[in-house]
């Protein structure tokens, strides 16, 4: 069989960097807790698409390599200000628990809070984001 291939890796779909740090829980001390830190800056609106798919990659591989018992996605560094598709990573690790939620937490920064928010709450609400919950 003769098929044209060509060679792709994760890395070329974005130039967002990522960090993972690991330590046990405070609370549990069985469990481990996964922070997972993306930086750099997501493209605006569709130019964004690529960088949601590969931090969304990135983070299931990271959770199926370490099994972390919770996860706090920091998104600090990171630059956002318009895409939806970065919605798809808050949904990271959603297939771990079939019978309840696996627990994700968000930390923003400057660089993305409000933009965050908007697509979170929707650009109408006045919601700050530690009202969401």
């Amino acid at each position: 069989m003769n098929i044209s291939t060509n060679q792709k890796k994760l890395e070329d779909l974005s130039e967002i960097e990522y960090e993972v740090h690991i330590g046990s829980s405070n609370e549990v001390n069985y469990l481990k807790i996964m922070i997972l830190k993306f930086i750099g800056e997501y493209g605006f609106g569709s130019a964004g698409n690529s960088d949601a798919k590969y931090m969304r990659a990135m983070g299931e591989a990271v959770l199926e390599a370490w099994n972390p018992g919770g996860l706090i996605l920091d998104l600090s560094d990171l630059s956002y200000e318009w895409g939806d598709q970065l919605e798809d990573v808050f949904y990271i690790g959603s297939y771990k628990y079939r019978d309840k939620p696996f627990p994700v937490a968000l930390i923003v920064g400057d660089k993305s809070e409000e933009a965050i928010r908007t697509l979170i709450v929707g650009i109408n609400s006045t919601k700050a984001l530690n009202e969401i919950g």
